[in-house]
């Protein structure tokens, strides 16, 4: 006999609650709402950490390498940060010993010049005004006129003679151009010996010439150098331009024949003689500042000739 069963069981979809659902599929627990911000990195290190580090790992502090200590680095911090902030020069650095310095233009002798000297010779203590070795480019310039005129004279050595008298650079005249001959020589200031030694070429020898028809033999002097005061020191406190090589006195004239004319009075029929030293103490005042001869006093014998300077600028002739 056949049998038949009956399945009486819900077939449809199983019904299932949230309640239900919750608790067979349990979820993870939730994170704090607010997530927690990412780390920042870090800064790289800086020259200070990475000389520290090197110092930690070598174990020899870099200061050693450097030869400064650290109390010697410390003061010069200090230093630096109490200095004014000022721009600095670049350094020129000194060329070496074995190479020569480039020449700057300026000349020894211009710069020389530059010495204090004093009217017109340069007699203000000659110790101080003469440079060793070094001529002054007036005194040289002096020497080479007289040379291209044909005057023969000799450099000495300098004259000091107390805070009044002296010459810095002295020279000893001993013949003018044409053979004419000091005598004796004489020693002066060598802008004096060159004053001098024009006046005689151009005017005390074509003078002489167109009177005697003859040449100039000799001046005959009577004194350059010499330290004294006014009137050989009589009843005067002022200095003579003599105490600075400044000035010559001329007793006379020798002319190529052996006649001498000489200064001093002459009779009323001396007319040449007169003629010849009228003329040339008036041309004396076209190169000197001072002309003194007969009828001034303690001079009736000789013509004094110097350069002294005045604040006038004017010349004396008397």
């Amino acid at each position: 006999m056949t049998s038949f069963s009956v399945d009486t069981s819900d077939k449809g979809p199983q019904i299932v609650t949230r309640s239900e659902e919750a608790a067979q599929n349990p979820q993870p627990q939730q994170t704090a709402a607010v997530a927690t911000p990412a780390a920042k990195p870090e800064p790289p290190p800086s020259i200070e950490q990475l000389i520290a580090s090197t110092e930690t790992e070598a174990g020899v502090p870099i200061d050693s390498y450097l030869g400064v200590s650290a109390n010697e680095e410390a003061a010069v911090v200090a230093t630096n940060a109490a200095a004014p902030l000022t721009p600095s020069s670049p350094k020129v650095e000194s060329p070496a010993s074995d190479v020569a310095a480039p020449d700057p233009g300026i000349d020894p002798i211009q710069t020389a010049s530059l010495l204090p000297l004093s009217e017109p010779g340069g007699v203000a203590s000659p110790q101080k005004g003469r440079l060793p070795g070094l001529m002054p480019l007036a005194e040289r310039q002096c020497r080479s006129s007289l040379r291209e005129m044909g005057v023969s004279f000799s450099d000495v050595a300098a004259i000091a003679n107390g805070s009044q008298c002296g010459i810095a650079y002295p020279v000893e005249l001993e013949s003018l151009s044409g053979n004419v001959a000091i005598s004796p020589s004489v020693t002066v200031n060598c802008q004096t010996a060159l004053a001098f030694a024009e006046w005689v070429q151009n005017d005390v020898a074509p003078a002489a010439r167109v009177r005697y028809l003859t040449g100039l033999k000799s001046v005959n002097t009577m004194g350059g150098y010499s330290c004294r005061r006014v009137n050989n020191g009589t009843n005067s406190r002022t200095w003579s331009e003599h105490s600075k090589g400044n000035a010559i006195d001329v007793g006379g004239f020798t002319l190529n024949t052996g006649k001498t004319i000489d200064v001093s009075p002459k009779g009323f029929f001396a007319f040449r003689e007169k003629g010849l030293l009228k003329s040339v103490r008036a041309s004396g005042c076209d190169y000197f500042n001072t002309v003194l001869g007969p009828g001034y006093p303690k001079h009736n014998d000789h013509l004094h000739f110097d350069l002294k300077q005045r604040n006038s600028g004017r010349s004396y002739c008397k």
